[in-house]
C-alpha cells in the first residue's frame, strides 16, 4: 500500500524560535536537574503560546518553533515567556538557571504534516541566535507589524549579515524588565497562605475603594446593589447570605442605602419579612458603577489569561463556600 503523500501548504505567519543558552554546559553540570528545569520551563512556554493563540510545531531537544497568526501576539508572547521564566529562575542558583533566547520573524513558511520549514523559519532561527540570553530578537518585518504595540525600550542592532542569506536582515533586541514578576515577594512568602491572603486583601481593599469611595458608599455596599440588581425583591436574611456578611451588617447597609433613596421596600405578599429592591436611582447608580467594577477587575487580573482568571475564581469560590458552610455549621 502506498503511503499518503504529505500535505504541503504555504502561508504567511509570525514565527517564534527559542532555545536554551548554554544547554550543553548545564547538562554537563547536572543532567537530571537541567532536564527537570527544561521540562518545567517548557510548560510555561507551552501555556503562553496557547494563551497568545499560537501553535507549537517543531520541538527537538531544547529548541522550540511556534507559529502565530499575529506578529503582535508572537512578540508579546516572547516577552511574556522571558518575564515568567526569569520569575521561575529567581530561586535557582545562577549557574544552574535554564535561560532561553528567543527570535521572532514574519515571513512565508512551508507547512508539511504540521512541521514548519522555509526561509521564514530560518530567519527566525537566525534572530534567536542573535538574542542575548533572556532577551528577544526580532526582524525588521516583525518590527513593522508589531512596533505600535510595544511599550518597552529596544536596541536597534542595524542590518545583520548571515551565512547563506543574500541580503542583510535588520534586527532589534528587546530586553525584558530586570525585576522578575515576584521579586518583591520573597520565595518563602510566596508559599505562605496567610501572607498572600493578607496582601491580596490589601490589593482588593484598594480596588474596592476605587469603586465605592467616589459614590460615598462603604466597601461592601456596591455588592449590595449588585445583588439586588441580580435578585430583586429579597429579604435581609437572603441578602446577607448572598453577599457573605452577618445579618446585622446587612441591615445596617440596607438602612443606609434606603436613606439615600437607592433601595426601597416592595410588596411582600406571602412573605413575613420585608423585601427590598433597587429604586430607579439605585439602578442608575449601579449602571454607572458596573463599567468601573469591570475596569478595576481587569486592572487587578491583567497579568492572567482569561482561562487563568476562570480557574482562579473557581478555586476561590470553592474555598470560600466550603469554609463559610463549615463556619455556619459550627456557629449553630
Amino acid at each position: 500500500m502506498k503511503k499518503p503523500r504529505p500535505v504541503i501548504q504555504r502561508r504567511l505567519a509570525a514565527i517564534l524560535c527559542a532555545d536554551v543558552a548554554g544547554y550543553a554546559r548545564l547538562m554537563s553540570i547536572d543532567e537530571v536537574s537541567a532536564f527537570a528545569l527544561l521540562n518545567s520551563h517548557r510548560e510555561i512556554i507551552d501555556r503562553q503560546i496557547s494563551r497568545f493563540d499560537g501553535r507549537t510545531a517543531n520541538t527537538a531537544g531544547d529548541s522550540i518553533v511556534a507559529e502565530f497568526p499575529s506578529s503582535i501576539n508572537a512578540v508579546k508572547c516572547a516577552l511574556d515567556i522571558q518575564e515568567r521564566i526569569a520569575d521561575a529562575n529567581e530561586d535557582i542558583p545562577p549557574e544552574r538557571r535554564v535561560i532561553f533566547r528567543i527570535g521572532v520573524h514574519v515571513g512565508e513558511i512551508i507547512v508539511r504534516d504540521g512541521d514548519l520549514f522555509g526561509d521564514g523559519v530560518n530567519i527566525a532561527a537566525r534572530m534567536e541566535k542573535l538574542a542575548p540570553p533572556g532577551c528577544v530578537c526580532f526582524s525588521e518585518s516583525a518590527y513593522q507589524y508589531a512596533y505600535k504595540a510595544l511599550s518597552v525600550p529596544l536596541d536597534d542592532l542595524g542590518p545583520q549579515l548571515f551565512k547563506n542569506l543574500s541580503k542583510p536582515i535588520h534586527a532589534y533586541v528587546i530586553r525584558p524588565p530586570t525585576t522578575p514578576l515576584s521579586r518583591t515577594i520573597p520565595a518563602v512568602h510566596r508559599k505562605n497562605l496567610f501572607n498572600l491572603t493578607r496582601r491580596l486583601h490589601r490589593v482588593l481593599t484598594v480596588a474596592a475603594l476605587k469603586v465605592a469611595r467616589p459614590e460615598g458608599l462603604t466597601l461592601v455596599e456596591p455588592t449590595v446593589l449588585a445583588s439586588l440588581h441580580d435578585a430583586p425583591a429579597i429579604d435581609e436574611h437572603r441578602l446577607a447570605e448572598r453577599i457573605g456578611v452577618d445579618l446585622a451588617s446587612a441591615q445596617r447597609m440596607v438602612k443606609h442605602l434606603q436613606s439615600r433613596g437607592l433601595i426601597c421596600r416592595v410588596d411582600n405578599e406571602g412573605s413575613r419579612r420585608p423585601l427590598f429592591s433597587l429604586t430607579p436611582e439605585g439602578l442608575e447608580l449601579f449602571s454607572r458603577l458596573y463599567p468601573v467594577i469591570l475596569s478595576v477587575r481587569d486592572e487587578i487580573m491583567g497579568c492572567l489569561s482569561e482561562r487563568e482568571r476562570e480557574v482562579l475564581l473557581d478555586l476561590l469560590a470553592r474555598v470560600v463556600a466550603t469554609n463559610e458552610h463549615k463556619n455556619n455549621r459550627h456557629s449553630r
